[in-house]
């Protein structure tokens, strides 16, 4: 989980790989409450007073910066670190009751909230809990008690305390929520032109054997991602992009197929690393991400004379390669929350030449007869799910490839299912050696 790089300096490391030895170094060096930091000494009461209380805190850090609270280390009322303080653990009050409180206390829903539980070796059976809190980008969160409709707060980090929003306050937390919306579309509009204009470019290259690339390789499949928190990745120097290449060629083997690694050379750019060939990309310094991969079409052999043959099989599973690099990169740059998806295909001979459809070289079913869509398909996701899961990539490709398989008269995509699985049993000997990285 992206936290604030002042959170992790004060602490020594990640909050997520705290333990009890950097507690106590934080007693011994007396850290100070924050913004992003709260030391409590007692974990929540199982009262409607100590759920409000719970709800409050977290919405409160999701409201202003993010950050965490540690249950178990006592401030001494002094707002720093004051001494350790492990809880007994309570078999009705733990992980799953601090979900429950935050899914019925706030709304909306805050979304990944790192709980962590860490048990203490200095007082056996005890135990501490970390809360993470992200920054959320569907700010403000407001407390209410389950069926009280009528009876909102908003907080919000107040120095070391919290405050309540007025109404005016609320009011302007919500244009600007509405606002930074229309700044990420903005933004994913702009990173899909560029890169657009840049394979245009690349693709308008005269080749030896007559006619540019262009008329040798016409049907590429874009997709753009950008996260809603925005990460940090150094990314100025010819060091740092050749750092940066490397750490993407690493993600690009992880992937369901390596139709993501990338060619050298390693091409500059405005905050931004490029590379081309196929596939081609631009990798941003802050989590966003363009990439394009060659279409599989070919002649008809059955019907030479009839429109060529967009094969789904290359198309789908590139896609979920597209999306699985497009949130690893993101992740790496230290983004956080959403990330927004906009996946389309073109054809350089002429927006309206037709295709036909076919799942595969070897199937003797063609489908329907269309040009690509002129409409982008496009989703919203969470960027820590798919990190987490690979299925929860396929979904997301799942949803993409429908909408643009649709438009071309498919009604849904061959090899994916929308519960996240590769029907990996209906693609051939060569295809299946492809799936480098699903198991």
């Amino acid at each position: 989980m992206a936290l604030s790089a002042r959170l992790t300096a004060a602490l020594g490391r990640h909050p997520d790989e705290l333990s009890e030895d950097d507690l106590q170094r934080a007693v011994d060096n007396r850290i100070p409450e924050g913004l992003d930091l709260d030391w409590k000494k007692d974990f929540y009461k199982g009262t409607d007073a100590g759920k409000k209380e719970l709800a409050k805190d977290v919405s409160a850090m999701a409201n202003t910066s993010g950050g965490m609270i540690v249950i178990g280390v006592d401030d001494g009322k002094q707002d720093h670190a004051h001494g350790l303080a492990p809880n007994d653990p309570d078999p009705n009050r733990g992980e799953e009751w601090i979900r429950s409180v935050l899914a019925n206390w706030i709304q909306p829903v805050v979304p990944n909230v790192g709980v962590r539980p860490l048990r203490s070796a200095l007082h056996e059976g005890s135990v501490y809990w970390l809360l993470t809190v992200p920054l959320s980008t569907q700010a403000p969160h407001a407390v209410s008690a389950p069926g009280n409709d009528y009876n909102f707060r908003v907080h919000v980090r107040h120095g070391t305390t919290t405050r309540t929003l007025a109404e005016s306050e609320i009011a302007q937390r919500y244009r600007d929520r509405f606002q930074a919306a229309s700044v990420d579309v903005d933004h994913l509009r702009e990173i899909a032109d560029a890169g657009l204009r840049h394979l245009g470019s690349q693709l308008s290259v005269e080749v030896p054997i007559g006619g540019s690339l262009m008329d040798h390789e016409p049907g590429w499949m874009s997709l753009t991602a950008v996260p809603t928190v925005r990460g940090s990745y150094p990314l100025t120097t010819q060091t740092e992009r050749t750092a940066a290449f490397n750490r993407f060629q690493g993600i690009a083997v992880q992937g369901v197929t390596r139709a993501l690694m990338p060619d050298h050379p390693i091409l500059a750019g405005r905050r931004q690393l490029r590379f081309e060939g196929t596939p081609t990309g631009h990798l941003h310094q802050d989590g966003s991400f363009w990439s394009a991969l060659l279409l599989n079409i070919g002649g008809d052999r059955r019907r030479p004379e009839g429109p060529k043959l967009l094969y789904q099989h290359g198309l789908e599973l590139g896609l979920v390669a597209q999306v699985q690099a497009a949130a690893a990169w993101a992740a790496a740059t230290g983004a956080a929350g959403d990330i927004m998806f906009e996946a389309a295909l073109h054809h350089y001979g002429g927006s309206d030449v037709p295709l036909r459809l076919a799942t595969s070289a070897d199937a003797f079913q063609r489908g329907p007869v269309s040009p690509v869509p002129a409409t982008p398909a496009q989703t919203t996701a969470d960027l820590a799910a798919l990190t987490l899961s690979k299925q929860e990539a396929v979904v997301v490709a799942h949803i993409l490839a429908s909408d643009l398989l649709a438009d071309m008269g498919a009604h849904e995509p061959e090899l994916l299912t929308a519960d996240g699985r590769i029907a990996a049993d209906k693609l051939n000997s060569e295809w299946r050696a492809e799936l480098t990285g699903w198991h």
